[in-house]
C-alpha cells in the first residue's frame, strides 16, 4: 500500500530541508512518538534512529535509517518496521516556498486485504497531522 500527501510551506527549501535532516528535530511534529540513538552522517546516507510509538494501546518500535540523500532535494527512509515500510520526502521549490512531499509505502504486514482500509485511513489521519504540525512549526521559524 501507498500513501501519499504533500504541504506547502512558507520556507525556503533549505529551512525545511535542514530541519527535516535530522531525526531528533522530528519530536516537534510527531506528538507520541519517542526518537533516539540518532546519529545523524555528514553525508546523510546512513543517518539512523530508533523510535517507540503507541497506537490504541499498542506498542510499536522500529529502526530507521536513510538510504538516500540528495540535499535540498529527496530523503529515502527505510525502516524495520513494517507498519512504517518506506518513506521518501521530496522538497521542491514552489514560489518563495517549500512544497513537501511524503510518500510511504508499507510492506508485507499490510497485505491482510480487509486491514488495508483501516490502515490506510488511519495513516492519512497521521500523515495529515504530521504535515499540519511541519507547517506551523517551520512557518514559525521562517517568520
Amino acid at each position: 500500500m501507498t500513501l501519499e500527501h504533500s504541504v506547502y510551506i512558507d520556507a525556503p527549501v533549505e529551512k525545511v530541508f535542514d530541519f527535516f535532516r535530522n531525526p531528533m528535530n522530528w519530536h516537534a511534529v510527531s506528538r507520541g512518538v519517542v526518537f533516539k540513538d540518532v546519529h545523524v552522517t555528514p553525508d546523510g546516507v546512513g543517518t539512523y534512529y530508533a523510535w517507540v510509538s503507541s497506537v490504541a494501546g499498542v506498542r510499536l518500535k522500529g529502526f530507521d535509517v536513510f538510504t538516500e540523500f540528495v540535499p535540498n532535494e529527496r530523503i529515502t527512509d527505510w525502516s524495520s518496521s513494517d507498519l512504517e515500510g518506506t518513506w521518501t520526502y521530496t522538497f521542491t521549490e514552489e514560489g518563495g516556498g517549500t512544497r513537501l512531499s511524503m510518500k510511504n509505502h508499507t510492506r508485507s504486514f499490510w497485505r491482510i486485504p480487509p486491514l488495508g482500509p483501516v490502515v490506510e485511513a488511519f495513516g492519512a489521519k497521521a500523515h495529515e497531522k504530521v504535515l499540519t504540525e511541519l507547517k506551523a512549526t517551520m512557518e514559525s521559524r521562517a517568520a
